[in-house]
């Protein structure tokens, strides 16, 4: 009896050793930078090593989904997209529910975190007053990326590495979706910056953040002034 509870207890101990990186929980500890990106292999087909690998990419995606399912007055409905640094798209999942203009923001958010190197967030932060954003609404836009004033895109960094961006539309806790996707899969990552000051930046007035988008193009922050709605203009 002995020598069979040590030998599956030595067979136990040799599936967890030889057991993915990707498949244990990361903790509190960083997902290292070679285990995040892709092979030698690939990269020697693609000619770039510093991207996230299909395989993060799509661990991310399935820990915003958990998040979602078991967030507070939940569950939560989100598009969610992951992205390379050079804007193509790894992994992407539409939940149930989100209506066309949530995917639309999700990866623009994502868009908006490669094309600024900072969070979505920030960029919004940045520039708080409607005339500061009209005059930035078409930046990125020539080389397919977006600046977008809205929480939710995030940009992923191992190692001051950049690896790619998430981008989280739709639902009402898109920012805390990707961070907590981010440091379930890769470990440490930078808390939220904390919330802009009343009737400043992102998050500003009383609806939750909820954004003026205008011809499927440029957002507002309700609560800084925002233009009388038209025909082309619709809440997120």
């Amino acid at each position: 009896m002995m020598t069979k509870l040590f030998g599956n207890g030595i067979a136990l101990l040799a599936a967890v050793l030889l057991a993915p990186a990707s498949a244990l929980a990361q903790g509190s500890t960083p997902m290292p930078l070679a285990k995040a990106v892709v092979s030698n292999e690939v990269a020697s087909r693609t000619l770039f090593k510093y991207q996230v690998n299909a395989q993060v990419a799509r661990q991310l995606v399935d820990a915003c989904v958990d998040f979602a399912r078991t967030q507070p007055n939940g569950p939560g409905t989100y598009a969610i997209f992951v992205l390379a640094p050079n804007g193509d798209i790894i992994d992407a999942h539409v939940m149930d529910g989100v209506v066309p203009i949530g995917a639309e923001t999700g990866l623009m958010k994502a868009k908006t975190a490669l094309y600024a190197r900072s969070p979505s967030r920030a960029v919004a932060d940045r520039f708080p007053t409607v005339e500061g954003r009209l005059i930035r609404t078409d930046l990125g836009r020539d080389s397919g990326l977006s600046y977008y004033f809205v929480p939710g895109g995030v940009p992923i960094v191992l190692e001051s590495q950049l690896i790619g961006a998430m981008g989280v539309g739709g639902g009402n806790m898109d920012e805390q979706c990707v961070y907590s996707a981010l440091t379930k899969v890769l470990g440490i990552q930078p808390p939220p910056p904390a919330p802009a000051a009343e009737g400043r930046g992102a998050g500003a007035g009383g609806r939750g953040g909820q954004s003026l988008v205008c011809s499927g193009r440029w957002a507002v922050s309700i609560g800084v002034g925002c233009p009388p709605p038209t025909a082309h203009c619709r809440l997120k």
